[in-house]
């Protein structure tokens, strides 16, 4: 997740370290192109590196909540899985529940709810919350 601003610093750095632009995926999605950057590496082809670009107040404070992580020796920061869920329930898209539900049945997580309902509430995704929580529950 970023600033729009950082858009293109954000490429140039990318491009710098052998990611390109997969431009396959934007005319595939291309009213996505505006919120999602999209990149491969020539080494690794199979997993897409998706850059979110914050469109909303929740996505503003995913950035401060962020973790680092190094992927494949490559340090980078990831959300955590309270604004993953929070997004991807945004999205509602039908894979998008069931990566929620996977994110949810987790059992090495232990999920704050606490902020996960505050956010939903102002999010207007009451609903769609308790329909995960309760469908992991079975």
């Amino acid at each position: 997740m970023a600033h729009e601003s950082q858009r293109l610093q954000l490429t140039a750095s990318l491009t710098r370290r052998e990611f390109h632009a997969d431009q396959n995926w934007s005319n595939l999605n291309p009213f996505a192109a505006d919120r999602v950057m999209r990149f491969l590496h020539p080494r690794f082809p199979s997993i897409p590196l998706n850059i979110l670009l914050t469109a909303d107040a929740h996505e503003e404070i995913t950035l401060t909540r962020r973790h680092p992580l190094e992927i494949l020796g490559i340090h980078t920061w990831v959300c955590g899985p309270e604004d993953l869920i929070l997004m991807k329930l945004k999205a509602s898209r039908p894979h998008d529940f069931e990566d929620v539900l996977s994110i949810v049945s987790n059992p090495n997580l232990t999920l704050d709810l606490d902020y996960l309902w505050s956010w939903a509430e102002r999010l207007g995704l009451q609903s769609e919350l308790h329909y995960v929580l309760i469908s992991a529950k079975h």
